[in-house]
């Protein structure tokens, strides 16, 4: 769902991107000896190396599954083993891919149009004509193209939570429109939500019944539901490590289940469906075709979105893809066409913190390399110029606007530096420091033969990478940008840092000697008070980022009692710095203190009101962080 910290650290990995050799025409097919000796090999140690309680592979070509396999365990409490045919796992947003398959059969059937406006079929409620002449359609809602923020806060819940109706649920949660349908890729949960609602309005029935009757039931899927609330399928325990222990989040559910929510499956049954995304039966050849095929690209150059799916390369091999991540599980579909074969890995754990990411990528990459090898990538051919309007930092333009989730900017943002003659540098695309040599314009390409574009548009300059179609980012101004931000907030926390420490100690040392009128005392008393509530807001946040995974987990259903009083510090600053304010004027004009006393004083007033003024960019001051 959320795709937190998982889909990052397995992009960051995909970064080895690489041309096939002459020996791959020689390459073994994926026999089952030849998965099990990948599979048996990393999982094992890499489930153990990462923490990560349990595991399932399941490896197809064509119709047929050649590999399929449990490893370690469903449940701690119960040590149940698990097995691929009887274990279900929540495949949280790999269930968009099947969103995207029941609305393209209506599609086929005529019940459903790609480019029609979405309120022409819509009954309880309606989009907002944001941006007139430019309504959302089905189509922009199958390539993350419709342009809606993004709401993260609260997205999960306990299984057992009473839930709304997919409709009224959609009709109470309308993301803004923050941009036209069409101009770039930008995740969208609701956007598949949405476009499962209109698999209820064309079929007449429930996406859950619509589901079950028309592709579960006719692939064989027994033991898979889309259901809310979630039937009795026998399901694993998701997990996340805390740095010693197991520790089960307190939700992986949600009210979105075309976008993921509640999906469940077994290995086995997923098996089942990658089959039947190679090989025409149940699915059109056409249909499958629209479902993998590039249907928008944020630059013709890089790879593409399809219908649910999305493009990437390894290998020299062209993989239709789809993820999905929950506190307490990741979910990996990899189709290869080209060789017939589809490979499905799920885990129930280490989804947050990256840890199944990055034990996806070591077995994938392994079972690519017998099934593909690969030879390193031709010289580049660079075009040389003055690269230095690409400069800046840049957002990731999957936001949530209107609530505190806007400060995910703050930490995943992008900067680009020029390094030369058509040379670029990146931080926050992979891990580290990443070069990058222009070879077309606007085209950049680094020594595993990854690339990045950028598009220059309306006064905006956009950042888009091959790694992953479903991201863009925009370049923000000097003074909207992460970085500066960043820069603000640590000298502002410096100085109040500064204050809370020097007064305290001042006052002890002039007790006795220096006698100040009361409204002074009070003056000194509400600014340190208020630098006190933005240093425990800033010790919160430190707290919950110091477990990334355990922040993410917070962040997504809200059940934090530290993120919950950490949320309510800076209204108590703004209170508290209002009255400041009013005390800094009265210092000036009744003389309190000395010179530099006031002057020491103003520059904390206004440390307080950089700092507050920075975070209420981000809707942490105010109401607007309940949203």
């Amino acid at each position: 769902m959320i795709r937190i910290g998982a889909t990052a650290a397995l992009l960051t990995l995909t970064a080895v991107i690489i041309a096939p050799t002459a020996e791959a025409a020689q390459a073994a097919p994926a026999t089952p000896a030849f998965a099990a000796a990948v599979f048996d090999e990393v999982l094992p140690r890499s489930l153990a190396a990462h923490n990560i309680p349990g595991a399932a592979v399941v490896v197809v070509e064509g119709d047929k599954t050649v590999f399929s396999a449990g490893y370690g365990v469903s449940s701690m409490d119960t040590q149940a083993k698990v097995d691929p045919d009887r274990t279900g796992f929540l495949i949280n947003s790999v269930g968009k891919s099947i969103a995207a398959t029941a609305a393209m059969q209506l599609v086929e059937q005529g019940k459903l149009r790609l480019d029609t406006d979405v309120n022409g079929y819509l009954k309880s409620f309606h989009l907002p004509d944001t941006f007139p002449g430019r309504p959302v359609t089905l189509f922009s809602l199958l390539t993350h193209t419709a342009g809606f923020e993004d709401h993260v806060y609260r997205m999960f819940t306990p299984r057992d939570e009473k839930l709304p109706s997919l409709a009224e649920h959609l009709a109470t949660e309308i993301p803004t429109r923050v941009r036209p349908p069409g101009e770039h890729t930008a995740y969208s949960n609701y956007g598949f939500a949405l476009a499962g609602h209109l698999v209820e309005l064309a079929s007449g029935q429930s996406y859950a019944d619509y589901v079950r009757q028309h592709i579960f039931e006719p692939l064989g899927m027994k033991n898979s539901s889309v259901a809310q609330p979630t039937p009795d399928v026998p399901l694993a325990t998701g997990y996340r490590w805390d740095g010693s222990a197991q520790v089960v989040p307190p939700a992986n559910f949600g009210p979105e289940p075309p976008a993921g929510d509640g999906n469940i499956a077994t290995p086995a049954d997923m098996g089942r469906y990658a089959s039947a995304n190679l090989v025409p039966g149940t699915f059109s050849r056409s249909l499958l075709d629209q479902l993998h095929g590039a249907r928008f690209r944020n630059d013709p150059r890089l790879t593409g979105m399809g219908f649910g799916f999305s493009e990437r390369r390894m290998n020299g091999l062209r993989l239709v893809e789809k993820t999905g991540d929950s506190p307490g599980f990741l979910s990996v579909l990899e189709l290869i066409p080209e060789k017939n074969t589809g490979v499905y890995l799920v885990f129930n754990g280490g989804a947050f913190s990256g840890d199944a990411a990055a034990v996806t990528f070591e077995a994938l990459k392994a079972f690519l390399d017998r099934l593909h090898p690969s030879s390193p990538v031709p010289a580049l051919q660079a075009l040389s110029g003055d690269v230095t309007r690409f400069e800046g930092g840049y957002n990731d333009t999957r936001l949530d606007f209107d609530s505190f989730t806007k400060v995910r900017a703050l930490a995943g943002g992008v900067s680009v530096n020029a390094d030369g003659d058509g040379v670029l540098t990146t931080s926050g695309i992979g891990e580290g420091t990443r070069r990058w040599t222009q070879t077309e314009p606007g085209l950049f390409t680094d020594e595993t033969g990854a690339r990045i574009a950028f598009r220059e548009t309306d006064g905006k300059v956009l950042l888009f990478t091959g790694d992953d179609p479903n991201t863009s980012y925009e370049r923000m101004s000097w003074l909207g940008s992460a970085s500066t931000h960043l820069l603000i907030l640590g000298v502002a926390l410096v100085l109040l840092l500064g204050a809370l420490v020097w007064w305290p100690i001042r006052a002890l040392v002039r007790r006795g000697r220096e006698r100040h009128p009361s409204g002074a005392r009070f003056a000194t008393s509400v600014a340190w008070a208020a630098a006190l509530a933005i240093a425990l807001f800033v010790a919160g946040f430190a707290v919950l980022m110091s477990d990334f995974s355990g922040a993410a987990v917070a962040l997504t259903s809200g059940h934090s009692p530290l993120l919950s009083a950490t949320l309510v510090l800076p209204d108590i600053a703004l209170l508290l710095t209002g009255a400041t304010l009013v005390c800094v004027g009265l210092a000036w004009l009744r003389g309190w203190w000395n010179t530099s006393a006031r002057i020491t004083y103003t520059v904390i007033s206004v440390a307080l009101v950089a700092f507050l003024g920075v975070i209420a960019s981000y809707q942490l001051v105010g109401l607007p962080y309940l949203a």
